[in-house]
């Protein structure tokens, strides 16, 4: 996993489009969970991303949260709780346009796609 914190977040929004809610997805996401927390370079966003799931997927969110060992740094992470603009903003999120490309990968306007 790189250790430059816009590549985490723009792996994060990488695979949050790729999500198709099946069982598999659960796996994705506990690896890519995995992986962050092992990054030593500067302090991940890890609680940001959950927040971001959590609001943009909940069911595959809560699916992930049952799959983990209770009382583990990973379960207590995803039982933080943060606003979600609040973590969209620490992600560097802060228009409606930017928040389009990073969970759909385009903006989508009136007249065409960018």
């Amino acid at each position: 996993m790189s250790a430059d914190r816009q590549a985490v977040i723009d792996e994060f929004f990488g695979m949050i489009r790729k999500l198709n809610r099946t069982g598999s997805d659960i796996m994705h996401v506990r690896d890519f969970f995995w992986k962050v927390s092992s990054i030593r370079a500067f302090v991940p966003p890890t609680v940001e991303f959950m927040c971001v799931l959590k609001t943009y997927n909940a069911v595959l969110f809560h699916e992930f949260k049952k799959s983990l060992v209770p009382n583990t740094s990973m379960h207590l992470l995803a039982g933080v709780h943060m606003e979600a603009g609040d973590a969209l903003m620490s992600l560097g999120i802060t228009s409606l346009e930017q928040l389009e490309k990073a969970v759909k990968g385009y903006v989508r306007t009136s007249e065409r796609v960018y």
